[in-house]
C-alpha cells in the first residue's frame, strides 16, 4: 500500500512553550522510511476544520495515487478532542468532517488518533441510522498515554506498515515499543457491529428484567397499602 501521512496537530500551551511538537518528531521518523509526510498546526476550531477540509485535499493533490493516513495529535477525552485554544470538537462534529472525505476515498480513510482516549473515536462509526462511515479503520489509545509513549508508538506503527507489515500486527508492536498496552485498532464495521450487539443485549436484558419483576410481583404477597388499593373500603350505611 502506497500511502502518505497527513498530520493535524493542536499542541498544548506547554508543548508550544517548550517547542515540542509530535509532528516534527514523526516527520523525521517517517522520513527514514521514505514515507511522504505533511502537517498542519491547528490552534482553533476554524483552523482545524480548514486543515481537514482544505489541507488534506491539497496534500492528496500533491501525492496522486497515494492513500492518506490522517494523524490527529491533540488533547483528547472520551467525548472528542480539545484544541490549543480550549475549543472542543466532539465525535459527532468530527464525524461530519470525515464522512465526505471517506466517501471520496471509496471508504478507505485510515485515522490515527494520537490523543488521550483516542480509541473513543470509534464511536463515530456507531450511528445506527446512518449507513455511511466516517473512516475505514481507526487506531488509538483507550487510556491516557504520555507524550513520549504516543510518539514512540506511532513512529513504530508507521515504520512497520511502511515495511509491509499488516496493521493488525503493527498495533501489538506499538504496545511493546511504547510500554503502553492500551493501543487498539478497529474497523468502522467492527465498531458498529459491536455496538449493535451491545444494544441488542441491553434490550434482551431489559425484557428479562421486566419479566422477572412481573413474576416477583405475582409471588410476593401484597403489603397492607397494596391491599387497600386493591380492595374497596367498606362504607357503613
Amino acid at each position: 500500500m502506497k500511502f502518505f501521512v497527513y498530520i493535524v496537530e493542536s499542541p498544548s500551551a506547554n508543548d508550544l512553550y517548550q517547542g515540542r511538537t509530535e509532528a516534527d518528531l514523526l516527520r523525521k521518523a517517517i522520513g527514514l522510511n521514505q514515507i511522504k509526510c505533511a502537517s498542519r498546526t491547528a490552534i482553533s476550531l476554524e483552523a482545524f476544520v480548514k486543515a481537514i477540509r482544505v489541507g488534506l485535499q491539497e496534500e492528496m493533490s500533491a501525492n496522486p495515487g497515494m492513500v492518506p493516513i490522517l494523524h490527529v495529535s491533540a488533547h483528547g477525552f472520551s467525548e472528542g478532542i480539545q484544541l490549543s485554544n480550549g475549543e472542543i470538537i466532539n465525535w459527532t462534529g468530527f464525524r461530519e468532517l470525515l464522512k465526505p472525505i471517506n466517501q471520496a476515498l471509496g471508504g478507505t480513510l485510515f485515522v490515527c488518533m494520537s490523543t488521550c482516549e483516542g480509541y473513543s473515536g470509534s464511536r463515530m462509526a456507531m450511528v445506527l441510522d446512518d449507513p455511511d462511515y466516517p473512516f475505514f479503520a481507526i487506531v488509538g489509545n483507550s487510556g491516557k498515554p504520555t507524550w513520549s509513549e504516543a510518539a514512540v508508538a506511532f513512529a513504530c506503527f508507521y515504520h512497520l506498515v511502511a515495511n509491509g507489515h499488516y496493521i493488525v500486527d503493527a498495533v501489538p508492536a506499538m504496545r511493546v515499543a511504547s510500554g503502553n498496552d492500551e493501543f487498539f485498532v478497529t474497523t468502522a464495521e467492527e465498531a458498529k457491529q459491536g455496538y449493535l450487539d451491545f444494544v441488542a443485549k441491553r434490550q434482551l436484558d431489559t425484557q428479562a428484567a421486566v419479566s422477572e419483576l412481573q413474576e416477583d410481583a405475582k409471588r410476593e404477597p401484597p403489603n397492607e397499602l397494596a391491599k387497600r388499593l386493591r380492595t374497596p373500603a367498606h362504607v357503613s350505611p
